[in-house]
C-alpha cells in the first residue's frame, strides 16, 4: 500500500480545551480534522498532535 501522498493521520488535542480528535497531517505540515470541518469550539485553537499512525506496510 502507499503512503497516500505523504499524509498521516494522527491524534490531535486542542491545547484551549482538551479535546482530542483525529487530524491528518499535510507533507506541508498543515492539520486537518478528520470528519469535521473544525476540531472544537475555541476561536484560535492550537493543536498538538499527541500520536502518528503507523506506515500500513508495518501493521501485522
Amino acid at each position: 500500500m502507499g503512503t497516500n501522498d505523504g499524509k498521516q493521520r494522527a491524534a490531535a488535542e486542542c491545547d484551549g480545551c482538551g479535546t482530542i480528535g483525529i487530524v491528518q497531517i499535510w507533507p506541508d505540515g498543515r492539520l486537518q480534522p478528520l470528519g469535521q470541518s473544525d476540531f472544537c469550539d475555541c476561536d484560535a485553537s492550537t493543536l498538538r498532535v499527541l500520536e502518528t499512525d503507523l506506515d500500513h506496510d508495518e501493521i501485522p
